[in-house]
């Protein structure tokens, strides 16, 4: 094996100095998606966000790879992509976000998401956000006036097994667990509750 001399020794420190400075960062992915999405390029956009969480954003940028789904109209992609967030760094919602995730809830017929979600804009959203989730929250509270049918919860776990992904599956079962508390005899909620545990 070759000694490397002083020289040597400083060449090669300098360059295993600038192979680590040249590490690709998640900060510049981050923006450039934040741009995209307000310039309304979603898969721009969604691409900058997803690059930026493998390079080590924090998981709070989940909330705008969710919203910017939404947007995309992936909507039931954008769920679990929201259940992911909420786990991870529930602290980082916001109204907008929020509005997001009840949109994507709504067009996925996870109506007691909407409800939970909606309740929570109710006391944090502006005039605009709650104005927009009105009627999705109207619609849910028709939907599940009535007891929900056991059919309805054996659904929801159908639904988790088919899921693309573990997040849209816990999903599924949140929404047995909610659907099931709304229900006499409370089907199913303890089996939803550990497995989503």
């Amino acid at each position: 094996m070759k000694r490397f001399g002083r020289s040597g020794a400083v060449l090669l420190s300098l360059c295993c100095g600038v192979a680590a400075a040249q590490q690709p960062q998640p900060e510049p992915h981050v923006l450039a998606g934040a741009r995209a999405f307000r310039a309304g390029d979603w898969a721009v956009a969604l691409v900058e966000f997803r690059v930026a969480l493998k390079l080590g954003a924090p998981p709070s940028v989940r909330w705008y790879e969710g919203a910017t789904l939404a947007r995309s109209g992936r909507f039931e992609e954008a769920v679990g992509v929201f259940e992911l967030a909420l786990e991870a760094a529930p602290a980082a919602r916001d109204p907008l976000l929020d509005y997001y995730r009840a949109l994507s809830c709504f067009e996925t017929r996870l109506w007691g998401c909407v409800l939970e979600v909606t309740a929570e804009l109710a006391r944090t959203g502006g005039p605009r956000v709650q104005e927009q989730v009105a009627a999705m929250a109207t619609e849910a509270r028709q939907l599940l006036r009535a007891e929900p049918p056991r059919e309805a919860i054996d659904a929801c776990f159908s639904r988790a097994r088919a899921a693309a992904s573990p997040p849209l599956a816990r999903a599924w079962l949140r929404e047995a667990a909610r659907l099931g508390r709304r229900r006499a005899d409370a089907f199913r909620v303890a089996e939803a509750e550990r497995a989503t545990n």
